[in-house]
């Protein structure tokens, strides 16, 4: 499956390496989690595609560029940890001695805000700037705002992935997604709202029922499902069976 894959280099023969892989490593190893199978098929697919001059994985998906060696040195920093809080066990001196410098944390926004950049610009061209949770009363309030459904101070590891932001109007954002006003907190019950309504998107986007570019990717849609619900079952749900991952995010809520 590997030689298949560097020779076509293609999202299906990458599809099929990476869940051949992971069927192979929970057959014949203690490992028994897809997550962790993940992690691990990077660290083995990334070398052998820079010492074949091919594309390999990067944020769940095939490539865009040829993998290089800067892109695998084992010493240079995640930009995801930036965003994780400060370890109890650490003192505040300790944890600040050991962050990023203002140069490292400017790529961290920069992903980030690319990421709601590129969603707010669909938004503004294919769906007429409206806001995607479109069952409330504020439909022809101008949807501004670009929101964490699994926040990004929590869920560092999908903070820059579209399938975890969505466009809402500045009263959904301030007003019912974060309680009071307080970016500190989440709403639990307008999450569900939100992940209906994003599931919906990225059905629609998907399955092409408009004439627009294609942006969501399924598969890292549920990873953005596995991670902020902490659940692996979002991966045994079949590709672009949308339907089984609405009944399985109900049962979180």
């Amino acid at each position: 499956m590997f030689d298949y894959f560097l020779r076509l280099q293609d999202k299906n023969s990458f599809k099929e390496l990476k869940e051949g892989y992971t069927k192979f490593t929970i057959e014949n190893t203690a490992i028994n989690g897809a997550q962790e199978c993940g992690r691990i098929f990077t660290k083995i697919l990334n070398p052998l595609a820079c010492k074949y001059k091919k594309h390999g994985t990067e944020r769940g998906r095939i490539s865009k560029d040829i993998i290089t060696q800067d892109a695998i040195l084992y010493n240079q920093k995640n930009w995801r940890d930036v965003l994780t809080e400060k370890p109890k066990e650490e003192t505040r001196l300790e944890y600040e001695a050991r962050l990023p410098k203002a140069d490292e944390n400017y790529m961290i926004v920069y992903r980030i805000n690319r990421a709601k950049r590129n969603l707010r610009r669909f938004n503004n061209k294919y769906r007429g700037a409206q806001t995607e949770l479109e069952h409330e009363r504020h439909l022809l309030d101008p949807a501004t705002q670009v929101h964490h459904i699994f926040p990004a101070n929590e869920f560092p590891e999908i903070a820059d992935c579209i399938e975890n932001l969505i466009v809402l109007t500045p009263t959904q954002h301030f007003s019912y997604a974060h309680p009071d006003n307080n970016t500190q907190y989440i709403d639990r019950t307008y999450q569900y709202l939100c992940l209906v309504a994003k599931t919906g998107s990225i059905r629609d986007n998907l399955m092409q029922k408009k004439e627009e570019p294609i942006i969501y990717d399924f598969y890292l849609y549920q990873t953005v499902l596995s991670e902020g619900l902490k659940s692996n079952e979002f991966y045994d749900v079949k590709e672009m069976d949308f339907e089984g991952l609405l009944t399985k995010i109900e049962k979180y809520y």
